[in-house]
């Protein structure tokens, strides 16, 4: 028997995104400009569902007419060099969002700004307007990158081949074919509702459940031997072994007792194609700025493949 001692596992999750796009409105009295934080609403007026967007997803927001965007767009991560017409930043907007307690979003470069809200960097900002007619606007929900899940204490992952009972009328014995794989797991954590180190937060997870409007689909690898130093003897740093799924969580439980730590734990099923991969890591695809897609941290990282014509 081969014990990996001193070894253990580990879990990346990415948030997935989703193709369901949103026509909401953003009004003057949503743009909080001392606080560089503004809010979303409907086109009747209303509040968004709560948890459609959570901190640390990564939004595109467009304008629909050509009146344009009414923030301040930062060109570079000091926010010393920007744009204040609102006409000249038609295009697309992409951020991470970092989401308050009552809803508001404040706009930054990376993941890990989003999460430790450090009150600066910001990519955009909102202006005082003196229009009062809102702002029609577009909002989609953007693939992120892959973050470890911090706090975590341990996982199963199981997988299942249905079958189908082919047996003939009149047959003395039942014969079977295979039909399709699924799969499903939990996921046991420390409860934590704040980090500062750019890793996914367990509440993250409660709150990915949450999303009404755009679902709470993630990829994920569950590493079982995580790639890197130190390795068992005869292992190469690259190899591992790991679970590369597409899953829905699909329950969240706490559990708080007087003298225990705060924990949470979270059910998931598979969602389409699963991997088990052993051995070396799989051959490196980057974009057309050099970065390692799976690792990108920040919107100009995350750049742009290059489509081959």
């Amino acid at each position: 028997m081969t014990v990996f001692a001193g070894h253990y596992g580990s879990i990346e999750l990415k948030r997935v995104g989703d193709t369901h796009a949103l026509d909401l409105e953003i009004a003057k009295s949503d743009l909080y400009v001392s606080r560089q934080r503004f809010s979303l609403g409907t086109a009747t007026g209303l509040d968004l569902p709560f948890g459609t967007i959570t901190t640390g997803d990564r939004i595109k927001i467009s304008a629909k007419d050509d009146r344009g965007l009414p923030f301040r767009f930062y060109k570079n991560a000091g926010n010393t060099q920007y744009i204040d017409n609102p006409n000249a930043s038609i295009g697309p907007l992409e951020f991470f969002a970092n989401v308050d307690t009552l809803g508001a979003i404040r706009m930054y470069r990376t993941f890990t700004d989003a999460i430790a809200n450090p009150g600066v960097r910001y990519l955009a900002v909102p202006l005082d307007q003196t229009s009062t007619v809102p702002w029609q606007v577009r909002v989609n929900l953007l693939p992120g990158s892959f973050n470890q899940l911090g706090q975590v204490t341990g996982f199963t992952l199981s997988t299942e081949r249905e079958t189908v009972d082919t047996t003939a009328l009149g047959g003395k014995y039942r014969d079977f074919t295979s039909s399709a794989i699924s799969g499903g797991g939990t996921l046991d954590c420390l409860f934590s509702f704040k980090n500062v180190i750019g890793e996914e937060i367990p509440l993250a997870l409660s709150q990915l459940i949450q999303k009404i409007e755009v679902g709470s689909r993630f990829q994920g690898k569950f590493y079982i031997l995580e790639p890197g130093n130190p390795q068992p003897p005869g292992y190469l740093t690259n190899e591992g072994v790991f679970y590369e799924v597409n899953g829905i969580f699909t329950k969240s439980a706490m559990t708080v007792e007087a003298d225990q730590i705060a924990e949470c734990s979270f059910d998931f099923l598979t969602a389409g194609e699963f991997k088990l991969r052993a051995g070396d890591s799989p051959v490196d695809l980057r974009t057309e700025n050099n970065v390692s897609i799976g690792k990108e941290s920040t919107l100009e990282e995350l750049g742009v493949i290059e489509e081959v014509t």
